[in-house]
């Protein structure tokens, strides 16, 4: 009678332990940020004017502004902040190790990223074009697959994968940085660059004497804030935010911020509220 008790004693432990949530036998890095009282944040400091150093030494920036706006809303007040500066290739290994609790670095969603890292919806829209001086004669992409043109990537995969399609004739130089990438094209080291085109306009409304080409080399993409795979709970949370940024409660100080980067008014992910928007602009 005490090895069947003992035998179904076994069995029911077994079915506890099989079907208990994966999320409830780890801690989340939600519970790890809150204990901490403040979340460490992954971001570039040298790709403005997403981030970088300012002339006064401070970290600045459009993804630095959402960061700081994401961690105000999880603890109710500023300062429960930590940057880590952080090159491109470090991204997956510091988002998965714990090093980060999540990245916010201009991160495009392509190809096999989606299986090194979990993605939040964008928060904000992409694409990659390429920047070059003025009187350079490459105004269109095909202008710049050419022996004797040289092409600035950034040390990522992608980059390397899209130049030897799209220009194969063309010498290629990689740096670790957007701008080193973009000093590269103004001090003549390179004829033109790989940029994502928010980053290019920005170059180019600094710059009389930048360019951005005509056409893409990507459709329109996502640029997603980042975090390690497997933890559900902790990627609800930071999608949650990105929502309310982009089209719920968070929308106004999102707008705000956007245009103080990038010179006008983001649109709104809701097509009704948008034509609100419009037409009170159009209005005033």
């Amino acid at each position: 009678m005490k090895s069947i008790k003992l035998v179904f004693t076994l069995i029911i432990g077994t079915m506890i332990i099989a079907f208990t949530p994966l999320d409830l036998a780890a801690e989340s890095t939600l519970d790890t940020v809150l204990k901490r009282g403040k979340v460490i944040v992954g971001v570039s400091s040298e790709a403005p004017p997403f981030g970088f150093i300012d002339e006064k030494g401070e970290l600045v920036g459009f993804d630095i502004d959402i960061a700081k706006i994401i961690a105000n809303k999880m603890f109710g007040e500023d300062g429960r902040i930590e940057f880590l500066k952080q090159g491109f290739a470090a991204r997956w290994a510091n988002a998965n190790s714990g090093k980060i609790d999540f990245g916010i670095q201009i991160t495009t969603v392509h190809s096999q990223r989606p299986t090194k890292v979990a993605f939040t919806r964008s928060y904000v829209d992409s694409g990659i074009v390429l920047v070059s001086k003025k009187g350079s004669g490459i105004k269109k992409i095909a202008d710049a697959n050419k022996s004797g043109v040289t092409v600035a990537n950034l040390t990522v995969p992608a980059q390397e994968e899209r130049a030897k399609r799209l220009f194969p004739k063309a010498t290629l130089t990689v740096f670790d940085s957007t701008a080193a990438q973009f000093n590269a094209v103004r001090t003549g080291r390179a004829n033109a660059a790989q940029l994502d085109e928010p980053i290019a306009r920005w170059y180019a409304s600094q710059h009389d004497d930048v360019q951005v080409t005509e056409d893409w080399i990507t459709p329109p993409t996502n640029n997603a804030v980042f975090t390690k795979l497997g933890d559900f709970t902790w990627w609800l949370v930071l999608d949650t935010y990105v929502n309310e940024l982009r089209n719920g409660s968070l929308y106004p100080q999102y707008a705000e911020v956007y245009k103080k980067w990038f010179g006008t008014r983001p649109p709104h992910t809701k097509f009704w509220i948008e034509e609100q928007l419009k037409a009170k602009e159009a209005a005033n």
